[in-house]
């Protein structure tokens, strides 16, 4: 099954382009996108949008999508149903998914989400079900390195938030998230919450929103977590349309690993998690398979962290 994300499929080939950079961050270009994709918001939660939920030629409850969706959670097609992977009545024509978004947005039942070595405290777990992309040392307060195929210093990741001298010099893991996979958060550690920070848009911190490569939100937290990971920082980046990022944790609340974070709606599509100077984290291989390139469920241990002496 082949899934897309509708405008930027129509515009993706003009956004990674010198006069496509210059059209997509001109102020009235981005004025003229945010009414559309702010209508476009609207329908895909409205019952509207349930008229792709079906189980006829197309239909997002077809055999091919429900078993597109099952696979990648994790299971297989053959021996696992969706609703063993995800809460919903199937005996309801739209699974009670009562917009396109809540589809979408749709929760695995609690064993599909289970963190693996849940009390280990140099375990990091994958906050996400999503591909591994890479892991990048000793990072520069303004540099130039790949999220999303645009370039990106720290500083910029983090708004210029007053923690970012906090991490630079460290350690960053980048996964990508596809359209089929689960689009909830969850923590990868024990801790609690130091700080969360919505930033609308490609370019931060001056409004109206920047729609370039069609990014509309990111957003990033900080989480103070157990040694030896201490402070780090969980970063969700929007991908087109109107993906956006809902967080649903306060500063000061106390997380336990596999808690929920927030999620994505309508899109992805990457997320990072930053580590502090003095914590070494390495990458766990997946079944005997180098972790970069592997696609990993929400809860599976990714990472080993130690504190240097």
């Amino acid at each position: 099954m082949v899934t897309a994300v509708p405008y930027y499929g129509i515009i993706s080939c003009f956004c990674n382009t010198p006069a496509g950079y210059n059209a997509f961050t001109h102020p009235g270009v981005n004025e003229r996108f945010c009414r559309v994709f702010t209508a476009w918001h609207k329908y895909l939660t409205s019952t509207a949008s349930t008229n792709v939920i079906h189980d006829g030629a197309g239909g997002w409850l077809g055999t091919a999508a429900l078993n597109a969706m099952v696979q990648s959670a994790g299971g297989t097609p053959d021996q696992d149903t969706f609703d063993n992977f995800f809460i919903c009545d199937t005996s309801d024509p739209h699974y009670r998914f009562k917009s396109y978004d809540r589809l979408f947005i749709r929760e695995l039942k609690a064993v599909h989400h289970a963190m693996v070595y849940p009390d280990n405290p140099a375990i990091v777990n994958s906050t996400c079900s999503s591909t591994v992309h890479m892991l990048y040392y000793n990072l520069k307060k303004t540099d130039r390195f790949w999220i999303k195929n645009t370039p990106y210093s720290l500083n910029h990741i983090l708004a210029e938030d007053e923690l970012v001298d906090t991490f630079v010099n460290r350690t960053l893991i980048q996964a990508m998230l596809g359209s089929l996979d689960y689009h909830h958060w969850r923590s990868p550690m024990n801790g609690s919450v130091v700080k969360t920070h919505l930033i609308s848009g490609a370019t931060h911190p001056n409004p109206p929103p920047t729609y370039y490569a069609a990014c509309l939100d990111d957003d990033h937290k900080d989480l103070d977590a157990e040694e030896p990971v201490g402070l780090m920082c969980f970063v969700g980046v929007g991908l087109g349309e109107v993906s956006t990022c809902n967080i649903v944790i306060n500063e000061g609340q106390e997380l336990k690993k596999g808690d929920e974070l927030g999620q994505f709606h309508f899109g992805g599509s990457t997320h990072c998690l930053i580590f502090r100077p003095g914590v070494t984290a390495m990458l766990i291989d997946q079944d005997g398979q180098p972790l970069e390139g592997s696609k990993v469920r929400v809860g599976k241990d990714i990472l080993i962290a130690t504190k240097l002496p």
